[in-house]
């Protein structure tokens, strides 16, 4: 695996996606709470924040990603209506 100073030099990101380094972590209600080592993570009433920065060539984005703390439907469920709707929309059926 590169360093962070490797993986800037080489694509001119810094803080970027890495499955291999994350860390499961099972939470009181039973549920598995994915958590990587550049990223904050708030607890609010409604939801849980996290929040990351990413350096890319030379500007800083701060990254939020808000998630309610009881979800209707998973990521699963919301990308197969996704793809359900497109194919409705070109008169197909899945």
């Amino acid at each position: 695996m590169k360093k962070d100073y490797e993986e800037y030099r080489d694509t001119g990101i810094l803080g970027g996606y890495h499955p291999e380094m994350a860390v499961l972590r099972e939470q009181s209600d039973g549920e598995v709470m994915t958590i990587f080592r550049d990223t904050e993570y708030h607890q609010q009433e409604q939801n849980m924040e996290c929040r990351r920065e990413m350096l890319i060539r030379g500007k800083v984005f701060h990254v939020t990603s808000v998630f309610p703390n009881q979800a209707i439907a998973t990521p699963t469920d919301k990308m197969l209506s996704l793809i359900d709707a497109e194919f409705s929309e070109k008169g197909h059926s899945a």
